[in-house]
């Protein structure tokens, strides 16, 4: 049978009453190396795909697309883990005289070697070695192993996770892997080897610094940073490569955070005190938030690579002070943006398997633990809402060259009156003014999931299948237009837009600018974005989610309007009308995500508009009409400037292969070529990150005890340096007797 999803066989009445594909939750942790993919060509969206030898001849380069391992195989899932938490599977689709190649790696971190060792007492079912980790002492044992919770992954004994698996940036000569909370990674184009982190552990702030250094517990201390760090290629000539990002806490982040932050700010205080010897007078303690700009270095003229860290500050001198999340970064010819929005990291989520773990391991009177677990769930983890608007910080960049050595940088404060998904802004400052385009998501809380214990709203269909998949929306989305005065801040003029068959879930965009690069001329303006919506549905909506937003303030539509349903849908903007000029809703069952713009390799036709000139490619999650425990997921491709009336290109796995079971992946990017930059050798690559690691943990591991040396440099060292695979990794691990 052919690989393809074929939409007739939907009917299937496994499907019937299902919207949502359980695909979106499963994925497999397999490292894929694919020659060539199947092509199947729809001639418009009202056609049956059919077989096809060839891609267009201008589809070219290679698209890089990331996502969190979640719910994979032989990895058991914690009570309220959220779908993006998992290690970063690095997905990279190559398109080359007309064929389509497939090559995967997991972004393999120091911590990821340490993670699969101190699992193996607390997952013997999962993995059956010879010789467990500290298999001798339980408790030492339980706490080591590292666990999920909400959007992280921790462990008391040795930290947080650093799973990159959100974003990419490109610089001028480098590739680079983000997360949310930990340090962005350079990544091998070629190979998918990671090489080396972006800073020192020594030049990062941990999340609650004082006590780090007081204390000296963990090993992978958490460092918040941006998932979109930027960086200005068009400005680099004779100059360092070189990117902005910033490290910041909002210090206890949860349901009850005025109190504990009072606590924990007075508790620094005093450790501050008690052990000057370790803690500078200008040591960070509480709630900090630091511009960050990381500059590459030159080894052939023996510059080192340097990290500059500016504190923010408002024009009149007080700290910025971060409310929810500095998610995003943009840059301007002028300015620096960034972001405060709805992407709130909760630590009651984080450290909520150790306090109510238990409740999975009970086994007994389970309806009276259901219940009680349901209790427990409602007071520890009752959701924190998002803030009901979005703050902006414009940064000058003059004042970052005027006085690179300053301490200090201030920031102009812009507050948007709608909740902020994610913005993109034109390069061009005309009159000083900032054009920034935003996805605004009204109603929605994506660091909310589904529980077990969730309650559905009466009379719909909540999934208690999709545990862990994020909530959804609770209204109509809205795309805006902004025109900011980048001096004073004051927003001279908007637009919104909103549409109730397309602007539901605004999730993610692309469009041809972010393919800009050092050898290509682009407009410095954003004329078309493209944004994925992934729709509505009453699958993804708890009792609790609905209750927390039918009375919202600024609601677009009202509660008891919403629609059944809406399918997820591809859309382009033209942001000079502020019109959707163009969208693809996507078949029933059908999740998609992570739209990338490909420019063509031929030169724009006189009178065709080069921002549409291209490609969009997009993973498309689906359930095998015929198996539906299988996922049968595809990569599509649309032409930039018509998703309707011209081919639709989709690629699945060989037919002497199983299908592809991918990721619900979040960003990507594009490059012309692999040798785009930097380029490593085998021997270059391994001496880096040999380097990197002995600066980050030799002197950490100091003060540790036998057992957790012997787990570095026994384990986590060499495997980091040689980047060994997931599968051999394994294997060693069940034939090793002793650490």
């Amino acid at each position: 049978m052919s690989k393809f999803i074929d939409t007739s066989l939907m009917a299937n009445s496994h499907f019937q009453n299902h919207h949502i594909p359980k695909s979106v939750i499963k994925t497999s942790r397999e490292e894929l190396d694919i020659s060539e993919l199947q092509i199947h060509q729809q001639e418009n969206k009202n056609t049956q795909p059919v077989p096809v030898d060839k891609l267009p001849e201008d589809l070219h380069g290679y698209a890089f697309i990331v996502g969190a391992l979640f719910q994979a195989e032989n990895r058991p899932q914690e009570d309220g883990t959220l779908l993006y938490t998992g290690d970063g599977m690095i997905y990279r689709l190559g398109f080359e005289n007309g064929k389509a190649t497939l090559k995967t790696r997991i972004a393999k971190t120091p911590c990821y070697y340490a993670d699969l060792p101190t699992q193996l007492y607390l997952a013997e079912k999962a993995i059956e070695p010879k010789a467990q980790f500290a298999k001798n002492n339980r408790i030492f044992s339980y706490f080591s192993g590292f666990r999920d919770g909400g959007q992280s992954r921790y462990s008391i004994v040795l930290g947080a996770r650093n799973q990159l698996n959100t974003a990419f940036l490109r610089t001028r000569d480098h590739l680079l892997v983000t997360i949310d909370a930990g340090r962005p990674y350079v990544v091998d184009p070629n190979t998918l080897e990671l090489i080396e982190p972006t800073g020192s552990t020594n030049e990062w702030k941990g999340i609650f610094p004082v006590m780090a250094k007081v204390l000296r517990n963990n090993i992978f201390d958490i460092y918040i940073n941006s998932a979109h760090p930027v960086a200005d290629v068009s400005h680099l000539d004779g100059k360092l490569d070189e990117f902005f990002t910033t490290n910041y806490s909002t210090g206890y982040n949860g349901k009850f955070r005025k109190p504990v932050n009072f606590v924990l700010d007075r508790l620094s205080l005093l450790l501050k005190l008690l052990f000057k010897n370790r803690v500078s007078d200008q040591e960070d303690f509480g709630r900090f938030t630091y511009l960050v700009r990381y500059q590459f270095g030159n080894e052939e003229a023996g510059i080192k690579p340097t990290m500059k860290s500016w504190r923010m500050v408002l024009p009149d001198g007080q700290p910025v002070l971060v409310e929810q999340s500095l998610h995003q970064l943009a840059l301007t010819e002028k300015y620096l943006i960034l972001s405060d929005i709805t992407f709130r990291m909760e630590f009651s989520q984080i450290f909520s398997p150790f306090f109510l773990g238990f409740l999975r391991l009970a086994k007994f009177g389970q309806n009276k633990f259901y219940s009680f677990g349901a209790w427990l769930y409602s007071v520890f983890l009752s959701q924190s809402k998002p803030l009901p608007f979005g703050n902006l910080y414009i940064v000058k960049r003059e004042d970052l060259d005027k006085n690179s050595e300053a301490a200090e940088v201030t920031a102009q404060k812009v507050t948007i009156p709608i909740e902020i998904s994610h913005f993109a802004a034109d390069y061009t400052n005309p009159d000083n003014k900032i054009i920034i385009h935003i996805g605004h998501s009204n109603g929605w809380d994506v660091t909310e999931g589904i529980t077990r214990y969730d309650e559905s709203v009466p009379g719909r269909p909540l999934r208690k299948d999709l545990e862990g998949m994020m909530s959804g929306t609770t209204d109509l989305g809205s795309l805006g237009r902004y025109v900011i005065d980048g001096e004073t801040g004051e927003i001279k003029s908007s637009k919104l837009i909103h549409d109730t068959e397309s602007t539901w879930s605004l999730s993610v965009y692309t469009h041809r600018d972010l393919c800009r690069d050092s050898n290509e001329t682009s407009s410095q303006t954003v004329k078309n974005i493209y944004w994925m919506s992934w729709g509505f549905t009453w699958e993804l909506i708890p009792q609790r989610i609905y209750e927390a937003y039918k009375v919202d303030g600024h609601r677009v539509i009202a509660i008891e309007d919403l629609p059944d349903h809406k399918p997820a849908t591809l859309l382009r903007l033209d942001t000079e009308t502020m019109e959707i000029v163009d969208s693809y809703q996507f078949p029933d069952r059908h999740f998609a995500c992570s739209p990338q713009f490909i420019p063509s390799s031929q030169p724009c036709p006189e009178g065709k508009d080069e921002s549409t000139h291209g490609y969009i490619v997009c993973i498309v999650l689906a359930d095998d009409p015929t198996q539906p425990d299988k996922s049968r997921d595809e990569f599509w491709i649309f032409h930039a400037d018509d998703f309707n009336n011209k081919p639709i290109y989709r690629l699945s796995a060989p037919t002497n292969e199983k299908p592809l079971n991918l990721a619900l992946t979040l960003h990507s990017t594009w490059l012309r070529d692999l040798h785009q930059g930097r380029q490593y050798s085998e021997n270059e690559r391994r001496q880096k990150r040999e380097a990197s690691i002995k600066l980050d943990y030799d002197h950490l591991l100091e003060e540790k005890c036998q057992t957790i040396d012997n787990l570095f440099h026994n384990i986590v060292y060499p495997h980091f340096i040689n980047q060994t695979l997931e599968d051999k990794f394994e294997e060693i691990l069940k034939s090793q007797t002793e650490l």
